[in-house]
């Protein structure tokens, strides 16, 4: 009877043990969010005294992705794709990060600089912790960049667009 008891004992321990293992060491949740930006051309023409706009989205035929650290391109994000869209990793230890863009091998590239202010926020057990940011400033050269609109300062998820760059007609 005594070694039933200890054999249910030790099961039950060990059952116990095998629940609670799940909860600490799953993460379903993404800890990364990049900040997404959208290429368009605005296609202006006049029309006798109107000037009639026909904004649309741009794949870009050559795109060129670098991050800079200490005025050196340090690492490739993207390299000579077609793309109408790219997300950019912020850095989670530093206030700014500046990318090196160049859209079409035959074009000046531009950089863009981005200034924000960071957030780290405790998932759950599984995923611990994550960092938010809040979009502060866009600077830009403008090459090929003709303006930038902020469509979202808050960069909590890859999904939404945050950034949208107009590019000159060539």
């Amino acid at each position: 009877m005594r070694t039933l008891y200890q054999i249910l004992l030790t099961c039950s321990v060990l059952f116990g043990m095998i629940a609670c293992e799940n909860e600490t060491k799953i993460c379903d949740q993404t800890l990364r969010s990049d900040f997404h930006v959208r290429f368009q051309r605005d296609s202006a023409r006049r029309v006798g005294d109107t000037i009639l706009h026909n904004v649309r989205d741009t794949i870009m035929p050559k795109v060129t992705v670098y991050a800079i650290d200490n005025g050196v391109n340090k690492d490739s994000i993207y390299k000579i794709k077609p793309l109408k869209e790219i997300f950019l990793p912020f850095s989670p230890v530093a206030d700014s990060s500046i990318f090196f863009l160049r859209v079409d091998s035959t074009l000046t590239p531009d950089t863009l600089k981005f200034k924000y202010s960071r957030t780290k926020k405790f998932i759950s057990p599984g995923c611990g912790f994550g960092t938010t940011f809040f979009l502060d400033t866009v600077i830009t050269t403008q090459h090929t960049i003709d303006s930038v609109v902020i469509n979202s300062k808050a960069v909590t998820s890859s999904n939404d667009t945050h950034l949208t760059l107009f590019f000159f007609n060539q």
